[in-house]
């Protein structure tokens, strides 16, 4: 940033749609001035002349010199499609590790060879494919003889398909990075895999790039496998230059504000190619995990009754299994068709069903003085063009119906997409500067969320109130187990709760009496004492009725 900032526009190129801000120094600091997102094959000038005017029209002042706003800097960060990756190893166990980790790198595995499986006609095949984007290949860190005869192979077979398609990436993990004189070419060292505790066995030793080099890595961030994802050969045709990778400059982000608020900070992005989960500290980076699965509908669910079914399952509609699974389907093809109306339920739902596939293959290894891993965090962020057209009531329920663990939490939303492009700034100070300046713009404040959960059903289990720091008023709920409770505390206002249980429940820890201080929002704060996980009824009509139940109230008219 220079020492006399001007305004800037901050774009992110989604592979759905295309979010764009235009941020202005206002009485001293940054003030997000307008916001506006679009599906991702409009063009964009025609947006950022847009917010301008937007800007222009409210207060033809605030924003001096707007005829020359083609020439403002812009912060711009692409998302792309996942990877197709081959992966290969000398043995089943190193497959499966590599699987683990290009899984988790947001990479969708296309193809597989097993020494024990693929003949060396149909390895050859597979390798040529055009629908291959990177090819892995892994071996334990020391292989055994056995192994080290497949890996021998395994590189002979790669050296060919260089040859053949020498832009092919490859990446060589583990032992099988010692046979790189073998392969041919220089190759760029990718760091240790920092795969333990991920069930990625013995792949902790050096990895190297033959191919095109992912971009530099955000700092914090120890496996460069993860950051691989959408990284090679990601340059947006209209630009002719690459672009910062959205998925990596959103964890950036995520550490900075964690480091900003000295607070636990934990960062959900559902998009629509795509989903990631990102946990931060003061101290660095907790964990961080990408699926190319946990976006909004994946590409297997056009053919996968299993994988549709589950985003059925969490919507509120009436209509036959059929026909919702065709809604689904639609939601993939055409992602901008439809968005209101039922077409935001049924977007809604699809979050969830991603979130949930998130929840489930989020793990994190032991906390760093030794102690058994923390999942808590102090304040969920949440964003990506999943959430764009629900209420953010609907939103925040959506976060506590997935994302479930016991405790108290401030939900935020990201509902201008800012983070990713705030993350490509290369010095942490500005990064650091310019999000304290637009933490209440940018983060909109969903609300609270108290989840206590084991407590004994079939009682009234105990009463919360809730005294306004503020005003002074106090409010007296009951507590039901298996329930939600929404009690209204509008943004910008904070309160203490104090819970008192008649035979304690899980709150991080077991207790019976417990205060806290919680934020206001949009959504209020939603008291739940629902299971964990969350267990909804077989029957779709009966399942359908909790959830509108659930739900309802917070969509209002529509």
């Amino acid at each position: 940033m220079t020492a006399d900032p001007l305004a800037f526009f901050t774009i992110d190129h989604g592979t759905a749609s295309t979010a764009a801000a235009l941020v202005a120094p206002v009485a001293g600091r940054f003030r997000l001035l307008a916001a506006a997102a679009q599906p991702g094959e409009l063009p964009l000038e025609p947006l950022l002349e847009g917010l301008v005017q937007g800007v222009v029209a409210a207060d033809p002042e605030v924003v001096p010199g707007t005829g020359s706003w083609p020439t403002w800097t812009r912060l711009e960060t692409a998302t792309r499609a996942p990877l197709r990756a081959l992966v290969a190893a000398g043995s089943d166990r190193s497959l499966g590790a590599l699987e683990v980790a290009a899984t988790g790198a947001g990479w969708r595995i296309v193809e597989r060879i097993s020494p024990d499986r693929t003949d060396a006609l149909e390895a050859t095949r597979l390798c040529l494919d055009e629908g291959v984007d990177i090819v892995a290949v892994a071996g334990e860190a020391v292989p055994r003889p056995d192994e080290r005869r497949a890996l021998d192979d395994l590189l002979a077979l790669v050296a060919a398909v260089r040859r053949r398609r020498p832009d092919l990436p490859v990446l060589l993990c583990g032992g099988a990075a010692a046979g790189l004189g073998e392969v041919g070419g220089d190759g760029s060292a990718a760091g240790g895999l920092g795969l333990e505790g991920s069930g990625a066995g013995g792949l902790g030793a050096e990895g190297l790039i033959l191919g095109p080099a992912p971009t530099p890595s955000p700092p914090g961030v120890a496996s460069p496998l993860r950051l691989l994802c959408g990284r090679l050969g990601s340059t947006l045709p209209t630009t002719g230059s690459p672009l910062p990778d959205g998925r990596i400059c959103f964890v950036t982000a995520i550490r900075s504000l964690a480091t900003l608020l000295e607070r636990r900070v934990e960062g959900v992005d559902v998009g629509f190619a795509a989903g990631q989960r990102v946990l931060a500290t003061s101290q660095g980076l907790r964990g961080w995990l990408c699926l190319a699965e946990a976006g909004l509908v994946p590409e297997a669910a056009l053919t996968d009754d299993a994988l549709t079914d589950a985003i059925v399952d969490w919507s509120t509609l009436r209509a036959d299994q059929q026909a919702l699974r065709d809604l689904v389907r639609n939601l993939r093809l055409r992602p901008w068709a439809g968005a209101g109306g039922e077409g935001a339920h049924l977007r809604l739902a699809a979050a969830r069903a991603a979130l949930e596939r998130l929840d489930a293959a989020w793990r994190l290894g032991p906390e760093p003085d030794g102690r058994p891993p923390s999942y808590h965090s102090d304040l969920l962020v949440a964003s990506g063009g999943a959430f764009a057209v629900a209420p953010p009531s609907a939103v925040a329920l959506a976060l506590v119906d997935t994302l479930r663990r016991s405790g108290a939490m401030t939900l935020v939303l990201d509902h201008a997409r800012l983070l990713a492009p705030l993350g490509a700034l290369e010095a942490e100070e500005d990064r650091q500067r310019v999000l304290a300046d637009l933490l209440d713009d940018a983060l909109l404040p969903l609300g609270s969320a108290i989840v206590a959960s084991g407590l004994r059903a079939g009682r009234r289990a105990g009463t919360l109130r809730v005294a306004g720091s503020a005003t002074g008023a106090t409010s007296e709920v009951p507590v039901v187990p298996g329930d939600i409770e929404i009690v209204d505390l509008p943004p910008g206002l904070t309160a203490t709760a104090e819970l008192d249980l008649r035979d304690g429940a899980w709150l991080g820890m077991r207790a019976r009496k417990v205060s806290i201080e919680v934020g206001g929002g949009l959504g209020g704060l939603l008291i739940d004492t629902r299971d964990i996980p969350l267990r909804l009824p077989e029957r779709s009509e009966r399942r359908r009725e909790l959830l509108d139940a659930w739900q309802g109230p917070l969509w209002g008219d529509d």
